[in-house]
């Protein structure tokens, strides 16, 4: 699965802004398993303004995010890199809670920490508390207090009548060097202002539509981001023995499947009685 990121940059040349609609990547990524809405929302939120994050890396650079909540074990963990792929999972301990807001879900001991791959083995952590509880503007306080530059990120999320993504939008806007002031302010309100174009089922991912939205931003180029794991049907099978020779005997006997999911992405993958009998060596 694929999404769009359209980088732009102001047409003064004074800042970039960068804009992802991944709303079939997070339709997907959210049916994998079974989860509260409000946690949902958080998974999403965090998934997409880390994929966000792709198109400010160099060459070579991989970031791991992760957005730790008051709940000891109740986390979300992101790993980016610079060529666009993606991925996000959420911990059994978080999808098992059942807030009523993300500020309730987030507490008021929520972190975010992002380790940075700077090569040759290094590896760089900064963690930053989450104020606002609400995940983007904790992810534009972070880069505030982290990497001292102004940036805002905006997201905008919403599900059908069914529970389903109906979209799933997020941007970035971060001030270049040399900046004027007042021009930070001047975009978030504006930005602010013009939410509702950015709430709806249906907007195309097109020149046209981005002048619209962005109607004093110049689009420089289109990037991809892509849903990834690694996880394969072959690769989890071996966690099947965890259930026991007699249990898996007795699957076979009853021609019965056996579901197992991914723990990093939460894929199911599906074993019938012959995908048994080839792990026990009997097929």
């Amino acid at each position: 699965m694929k999404a769009t990121i359209a980088k732009m940059m102001t047409t003064d040349k004074q800042a970039r802004i960068l804009y992802l609609d991944n709303t079939f990547m997070m339709r997907e990524l959210i049916g994998e398993r079974p989860i509260h809405p409000v946690c949902a929302e958080a998974l999403a939120a965090s998934f997409t303004l880390s994929s966000l994050v792709c198109g400010l890396l160099k060459d070579g650079q991989r970031l791991s995010i992760r957005i730790d909540t008051s709940v000891p074990s109740a986390y979300i963990h992101c790993d980016v890199d610079s060529e666009g792929n993606v991925r996000g999972y959420a911990s059994d301990t978080f999808i098992k809670q059942k807030p009523v807001t993300i500020p309730e879900l987030i507490g008021d001991k929520g972190v975010i920490r992002i380790t940075k791959d700077i090569g040759m083995g290094a590896m760089y952590t900064s963690a930053v508390d989450m104020p606002h509880a609400n995940i983007t503007d904790d992810f534009s306080h972070f880069f505030l207090q982290s990497e001292q530059v102004e940036t805002f990120f905006r997201y905008d999320y919403g599900t059908d009548k069914n529970g389903n993504v109906a979209f799933s939008r997020g941007m970035l806007f971060q001030l270049l060097p040399f900046a004027e002031n007042g021009l930070f302010e001047k975009w978030a309100n504006r930005m602010d202002e013009s939410r509702e174009k950015f709430r709806t089922a249906s907007l195309p991912m097109d020149p046209q539509t981005l002048n619209t939205l962005f109607p004093d931003a110049d689009v420089m180029e289109f990037g991809t981001v892509r849903l990834f794991c690694g996880c394969s049907k072959d690769a989890l099978i071996g966690l099947l023995f965890g259930l026991g020779m007699e249990e898996l005997n007795q699957a076979i006997d009853k021609n019965q499947e056996i579901e197992i999911a991914c723990s990093t992405c939460g894929k199911t993958y599906v074993y019938n009685s012959r995908d048994l009998l080839a792990l026990m060596g009997k097929g």
